[in-house]
């Protein structure tokens, strides 16, 4: 595809809708007929007018690209949105720490030490009855029982040189189910909230500028036919000067000046032709397509748009923007989070009470005297109150830290709503601007077409010469591409209007 073709099939739509639209322009966009039979110099009808209307025929297919197709493409291809729904899954998983934090702590462990051997303690000796004695255990000896009955016993406890421990502790955090689970886990929610509250309003962003990058690319396209009819207008232009300096009826500074027409024109196309293909990449890189994907029109930027309903009183539409608007729902929950964060601080204010619980399972167990080598059971359970007065000043400056964060943005949020009225002012004056521009492009589109059919009606009777009838034809194309180029202003001025509304939000 020419890059005089690729730029011919945007413009153009314009053409599709003019007869059935314009009610006070009833001029259609397709130059008047020749008569029958007629060519060359009787129908004087350029090469990029012919292009145009080819491209209009080729855009009534359907099968073009649409706003609609570029938004709903960037949004599932955007690198933005993907950041932020990782955002999202790592404020999930913050709220799922939050309420972990607050289950009961389960710790188990299990341990094996050897010891060094020691020569075991000299407690002295002991002496008990011998088997001659006959004595009840930890009764008197009877009497008259001689030294000579008596056993020395040395006095001595076993060494131990390997210990095993089985332990289990439970810790039930009792104060903080009072003062901290609700607010901790809200507080999470909370910055989960704005996560996704921030991933649709990208979502919202990036659909708006792929909208805005479509209809542009249009309006580019419009220009770089406007440069390439400048072209044939100019080479027309120095044709004649050259034919009247040699007739002896310019100058050679006129033929030069015409020379530099042409030049300036070529310049022109050439700045026009970069800029679609900008705007071409552009829609490209959004929709992350390959470097040679090219596009059609698919559609038809001058069918009617009518005014945009509810938006005669710009004081509703303040308060419909202030209540669907992302950016400060976002600010209110952010401003929530840091309540919530600010009470959890201040928590660390009041004593910490404790259920605690463990389980025992040893060889030797130091609960057992003296130690056996052979393993025992014991368990314990009670509670704990601690408190840190000294603390209680850092507490207090770290919540007050983030209260003063969420007074911050409560007067962002304020500031927003301010400007928020002048957003929307400047939003509603550019969309009636540019439905006032349309009527006027209409209107100056039909002289245009009157004029280029004045002159052609000249031609043919020998009144005019070629080159007024490529002006005037000229002429006729910049009004087709102002109809277009107001237009564009006024999709673009509903995408921005919606936008600013919140009527995009779903």
């Amino acid at each position: 595809m020419t890059r005089n073709a690729l730029v011919a099939r945007t413009a153009l739509v314009f053409f599709l809708s003019t007869a059935a639209s314009f009610a006070q322009a009833p001029a259609t966009l397709a130059p008047p007929p020749a008569p029958p039979g007629a060519t060359g110099p009787n129908a004087p009808v350029g090469k990029v007018t012919q292009a145009l209307e080819a491209k209009l025929a080729s855009m009534m297919t359907g099968n073009g690209l649409t706003a609609n197709q570029v938004a709903e493409r960037a949004v599932k291809s955007s690198s933005q949105i993907v950041a932020k729904q990782r955002s999202i899954e790592s404020a999930q998983a913050q709220v799922d720490q939050a309420s972990a934090s607050f289950y009961p702590a389960l710790n188990l462990g299990a341990s094996y030490t050897r010891l060094s051997n020691i020569a075991p303690p000299n407690l002295g000796t002991i002496l008990v009855p011998g088997p001659n004695v006959q004595t009840q255990p930890l009764q008197p000896l009877p009497a008259g029982t001689q030294t000579t009955d008596l056993i020395t016993v040395p006095l001595s406890f076993p060494i131990i040189l390997n210990s095993y421990v089985l332990q289990a502790r439970l810790n039930v955090p009792l104060s903080d189910y009072v003062l901290r689970t609700s607010r901790a886990i809200s507080g999470a929610n909370r910055v989960k909230n704005a996560s996704e509250i921030d991933e649709r309003a990208t979502r919202l962003s990036v659909a708006r500028d792929a909208k805005v990058a479509y209809y542009q690319w249009i309006r580019m396209q419009g220009f770089a036919f406007v440069g390439a009819q400048s072209i044939e207008q100019a080479k027309g232009h120095l044709t004649d000067s050259n034919n009247a300096f040699q007739a002896g009826l310019i100058s050679k500074a006129d033929v030069l000046r015409a020379q530099s027409g042409l030049m300036s024109a070529q310049l022109f196309a050439e700045k026009a032709d970069s800029n679609v293909q900008l705007a071409t990449q552009r829609l490209r890189v959004l929709m992350k397509d390959p470097a040679s994907k090219q596009y059609d029109v698919g559609e038809n930027i001058l069918a009617p748009v009518a005014p945009m309903p509810g938006t005669t009183s710009e004081e509703g539409a303040v308060r419909e923007a202030a209540q669907q608007r992302l950016e400060l729902k976002l600010l209110a929950e952010n401003e929530a989070a840091l309540r919530d964060q600010a009470a959890l601080t201040s928590a660390g204010n009041y004593p910490r009470l404790d259920a605690t619980g463990g389980a025992e399972y040893s060889n030797p167990n130091p609960r057992y005297f003296p130690a056996e080598n052979k393993f025992h059971g014991t368990w314990s359970a009670g509670v704990a109150l601690t408190w840190t007065p000294t603390a209680i000043f850092g507490t207090q400056a770290a919540a007050h830290s983030l209260d003063a964060k969420a007074a911050e943005l409560v007067a962002q949020r304020q500031a927003m709503l301010d400007s928020l009225e002048l957003e929307v002012s400047q939003a509603l004056s550019a969309e009636r601007d540019a439905q006032f521009a349309v009527t006027v492009s209409q209107q100056a589109l039909a002289s245009a077409d009157e004029g280029y059919r004045v002159r052609r009606e000249l031609f043919r009777s020998g009144k005019a010469t070629l080159v007024e009838v490529t002006d005037s034809e000229t002429e006729l194309t910049r009004a087709r591409l102002e109809l277009v180029n107001a237009h564009v202003d006024l999709r673009i001025a509903q995408v921005e209007l919606a936008h600013v509304l919140g009527r995009d939000v779903k």
